[in-house]
């Protein structure tokens, strides 16, 4: 009967311990991890305003933040074979979310303004191999995130477009960020389920102020709305768009003096173009 009795109290005293160690396997945080450039690192911005601090936050997740500015795809997929930490990351992750694809449009051979200048006039031709060296790159960077994590989430970020409020600068924009957006769109339509989009691009569309004065940064408005995309596609809890900031009074305010503005920036770029001549595709800058 002592026996017995002992027993009954050991189970007593072990129970509370089981119950512990069952709540703290429980409460085990998600791996969140966030890939890319500058609009991942929240440059620019107080990091707790930025939209991977603002996810993590809001649902608790464990975050580990790799964007750095000024990285492309093939800074990305360099890292990505070669960071331990990265790799290591990214082989525990849960959820994995990239935005790339700006820097390569920024930096690219042809040269940025090159790029804006024959946009503006309506030739998207010198694009091509900027956006082929994207694709490759960026399906090299999926098959290894797999390679590490086969069970992941991953979502991928389409790139919104910067340039309010100017219709000829955005349109000029508009045509690399589409190409690249096209890319995102052609790889999962090749390779489905591979990931979710999270259409940032469209929310971006809606209105002015998410971006900041440099015309390439999101604002923290930008930031907001870049999490609630995101927390959409994670589980559906999308909050309403952010209030309208003072930049979007001002755009308002500041309408009329836009097409003539718009028009002066198109003419200035037919000009350069034609004094340019034949040299104009030696030029990178």
């Amino acid at each position: 009967m002592k026996k017995i009795i002992s027993w009954i109290i050991c189970a007593a005293l072990l129970l509370p311990l089981f119950g512990l160690a069952a709540q703290a396997r429980g409460a085990e945080q998600t791996s969140f991890v966030v890939l890319g450039d500058s609009i991942a690192a929240g440059t620019m911005n107080i990091k707790s305003q930025t939209y991977a601090r603002i996810i993590a936050r809001e649902k608790n997740y464990k975050l580990s933040n790799f964007g750095e500015d000024g990285d492309g795809t093939a800074d990305l997929l360099r890292k990505i074979t070669t960071n331990k930490a990265m790799r290591r990351a990214v082989s525990c992750a849960d959820i994995i979310a990239i935005s790339v694809g700006g820097n390569d449009l920024r930096y690219a051979e042809e040269g940025l303004t090159n790029l804006m200048v024959s946009g503006l006039l309506g030739d998207y031709g010198p694009m091509a191999p900027t956006v082929r060296t994207y694709a490759e790159n960026f399906a090299k960077i999926i098959d290894e995130i797999y390679a590490l994590n086969p069970d992941v989430r991953l979502i991928v970020q389409t790139l919104y477009n910067p340039a309010f409020p100017l219709p000829a600068l955005h349109e000029a924009y508009a045509a690399g960020v589409g190409a690249i957006n096209d890319t995102i769109y052609a790889y999962l339509e090749a390779n489905e389920g591979a990931y979710v989009i999270a259409d940032v691009f469209s929310a971006f569309e809606q209105r002015s102020g998410l971006v900041l004065f440099d015309m390439m940064h999101p604002s923290p408005a930008g930031h907001a709305l870049i999490s609630e995309v995101l927390l959409d596609v994670i589980d559906g809890t999308q909050t309403p768009l952010p209030p309208a900031g003072i930049w979007d009074y001002l755009v308002d305010v500041g309408e009329p003096l836009f097409a003539p503005l718009d028009w002066v920036l198109v003419e200035a770029a037919r000009l350069l173009h034609r004094l340019l001549g034949p040299v104009w595709t030696l030029i990178k800058f």
